[in-house]
């Protein structure tokens, strides 16, 4: 197509636009960027158009062009001005991202790169790309991310690399003494190390933050069956179950009784519990047969109190059973449990990664709201050398990351519910992800004032904290060098 019949096009399309009809002025921007693709104005034309009628995709993939054109031009800025109206439209959009990052760090505005990569690095590990999470998170890392280091730990722990996840996620709770999901995946890791008494002191943080926390309760249980501390962990157990059967989350318990008994078979607080499992679920002989066994159990302790409380629920349920209805014996019960494979969720649902389950109604018991990134965690049993297994229950493997919660995927809804969010991360100390959400506030309204107000005081926060970790994990030396002073443009 040449100039002139170019030109004629272009003049036919803004007419036809200044009469109102924006269908066909697409259709004519359409046909000059198929005819001439190097057109700037007819992709920025497109562009808003697109955006204009609610066609997110179509204007997404119109203004990563034209970035993209900029960016191969080295013209930084002006790209950099696309990828960001990209990132309005569709957040996910990780090459924008990425080639914004790395216009941040060309511009010296390392504070925002780093904003960048750790929003990527969550993007990977909830695509399960361990590869791409660890190179980006340690980007941020580089940029002083302390968010970051959990990234790092949580790739580790889904590699099976218990000891470089400890190491990670340690560094992350000196400066966050109150991540959840930091302690919870370190007392996990530190299992796995045959560290048992850290594992348990990390659990117990968590117990002091969500007294109420199942993953905590079913570590702590694990942690102390490992260490041989046999009463410590019934009781755990037993706590753990009463958690989860007041949460409702009936599968998730009978999966965790039945590995208890599977490691512990004599205890008869695991029987005990597995009993209640099924009269929850309405498995009335199987729960007849656990507590009739827990009774027996309790009697060889002289627990006869709480052996007649067994023997009495057992006769309770009989007597509302059908007379033939057949009991099966605990060995079947281990062997054949009364739930499909099919039902038996495959991760915390709450998890994630925390980064879950059914809720009740009761909301003391509820299982706490969980921090973004924590729900990646194990479910099946690992291996337990022989000469242990009469004493220990099983503990899960880490399973693949279903789905992430990142300031990717949680900055939605209208503007109070994005105020609440960002509430509790500058309470949690979580300055990072709350940055990201005030500049999605403040693009869904630039004027207001008071997001610039608080997305300004994040930012010095985050200066501070940045400070503080500098000074514990730096070198002393005198002559290191200083932080560059981050361009902030948003306000």
């Amino acid at each position: 197509m040449n100039e002139e019949e170019l030109q004629k096009l272009l003049l036919a399309a803004k007419n036809t636009l200044q009469q109102g009809d924006q269908d066909g002025a697409i259709k004519l921007y359409e046909d000059i960027a198929s005819k001439d693709p190097n057109n700037a104005e007819a992709h920025m034309r497109l562009a808003e158009l697109y955006t204009g009628k609610g066609l997110k995709d179509q204007a997404s993939r119109e203004l990563l062009l034209l970035g993209d054109a900029y960016y191969e031009s080295r013209l930084f800025k002006n790209a950099l001005r696309y990828f960001q109206k990209v990132l309005e439209l569709d957040p996910g959009q990780i090459d924008a991202r990425t080639k914004a990052a790395e216009i941040y760090v060309n511009e010296e505005m390392e504070r925002e790169a780093k904003l960048e990569y750790l929003a990527i690095a969550e993007y990977y590990l909830s695509s399960a790309d361990m590869n791409k999470a660890e190179e980006f998170a340690g980007k941020a890392i580089n940029l002083k991310s302390i968010e970051a280091h959990y990234i790092m730990g949580l790739v580790h722990f889904k590699r099976g690399m218990y000891k470089e996840a400890a190491v990670s996620l340690e560094t992350l709770c000196k400066i966050k003494v109150n991540h959840v999901g930091a302690l919870i995946h370190l007392g996990f890791s530190q299992i796995e190390n045959g560290k048992f008494t850290d594992s348990i002191a990390a659990f117990e943080r968590v117990m002091k933050i969500e007294p109420a926390s199942i993953d905590a309760l079913k570590g702590l249980t694990d942690a102390f069956a490992r260490k041989g501390s046999s009463m410590e962990a019934a009781g755990y157990y037993t706590k753990a179950i009463d958690a989860m059967l007041k949460a409702k989350v009936f599968e998730d318990a009978l999966k965790f009784g039945l590995q208890y008994i599977k490691g512990s078979p004599t205890k008869p607080e695991g029987h005990y519990g597995l009993g209640q499992v099924y009269e929850a679920k309405g498995i009335g002989r199987e729960a007849v047969s656990s507590y009739k066994l827990a009774g027996d159990l309790f009697l060889k302790q002289k627990a006869e109190i709480k052996a007649k409380e067994a023997y009495d629920k057992a006769d309770a349920l009989e007597k509302t059973m059908p007379a033939d209805a057949p009991v099966r014996t605990p060995v079947e019960q281990i062997k054949q449990p009364a739930v499909p494979p099919a039902a038996i969720p495959q991760k915390n649902d709450d998890l994630i990664i925390e980064r879950t389950g059914v809720k009740s109604a009761e909301p003391a018991v509820l299982k706490p709201r969980l921090d973004p990134i924590r729900e990646s965690f194990m479910q099946a049993a690992p291996a337990v050398p022989k000469e242990e297994v009469k004493k220990e229950i099983e503990t899960p493997k880490p399973a693949p990351i279903v789905q992430e919660v990142t300031p990717l995927t949680e900055a939605k809804g209208d503007v109070d519910e994005l105020f609440e969010q960002t509430e509790k991360h500058m309470k949690d100390g979580f300055f990072e992800k709350a940055i990201e959400i005030y500049r999605v506030i403040l693009k869904k309204e630039p004027r207001n004032n008071t997001v610039r107000q608080k997305l300004h005081q994040a930012y010095i926060l985050l200066a501070q904290q940045e400070e503080e970790i500098a000074g514990k994990t730096a070198s002393k030396k005198s002559d290191a060098p200083k932080e560059k002073k981050s361009k902030i443009s948003y306000l």
